[in-house]
């Protein structure tokens, strides 16, 4: 008798895993086939129904390579859910000096991934998950899970020079991206889109 396939969802903190890959690596892993890396990750009788990737738009001259790459990882990835959050932004001001400037704070992408795993876990899209984050406001995603479905195993993944105390402890087991990792699962530098566009890697990601 064959052997069931047991169904894995991802679910990516795109800025934690973004910070990890530059910390370790600079640019070199930037350009990263998120569904290739993750798939490398599992067993045989394990299959990645889908990735949840989840990010915001940042502001800058940066935006225009993150808006090239979610093209990119739209274009080429089938199984990626890209949720897209928002900065707001926030007047900053010294309490000594008195000198007063605009900051910006994500807002959403950790709740919506949260919310995500929940809802998902509820309604039986995975038997595993897999959370790629070193960010310990996950932990409260991961336990919830675990009152609501039992069942499910849960996976923390931590992007290079990331890690949690607190995901290790709420998860049923954790994996190590090193930092050499992620360079063997980059996307093709040139990727048409279904609209005949072309997508380009950007040149200072190699």
């Amino acid at each position: 008798m064959s052997q069931a396939i047991v169904k894995v969802a991802a679910y990516v903190d795109g800025f934690n895993l973004y910070n990890g890959m530059h910390d370790a690596r600079g640019r070199r892993s930037l350009w990263l086939n998120m569904e290739s890396l993750l798939g490398s990750l599992l067993r045989a009788d394990q299959e990645l129904s889908v990735v949840h990737y989840f990010t915001a738009l940042v502001q800058g001259p940066s935006r225009q390579h993150q808006q090239t790459y979610l093209d990119a990882l739209r274009a080429h990835c089938a199984s990626t859910r890209l949720h897209v959050g928002r900065f707001q932004s926030k007047q900053m001001r010294c309490r000594d000096c008195g000198h007063s400037w605009i900051s910006y704070e994500e807002k959403e992408s950790d709740v919506s991934l949260a919310v995500q795993i929940v809802e998902d876990a509820a309604v039986n899209v995975f038997d595993h998950a897999l959370i790629v984050s070193g960010d310990s406001d996950m932990a409260p995603a991961i336990r919830s899970v675990r009152r609501i479905a039992p069942d499910k195993r849960l996976v923390a993944v931590f992007p290079p020079k990331r890690s949690s105390v607190t995901l290790k402890q709420a998860a049923d087991s954790t994996l190590q991206i090193y930092d050499k990792v992620p360079e063997r699962h980059l996307l093709p530098d040139i990727i048409k889109t279904i609209d005949g566009t072309v997508v380009n890697r950007p040149g200072h990601w190699r």
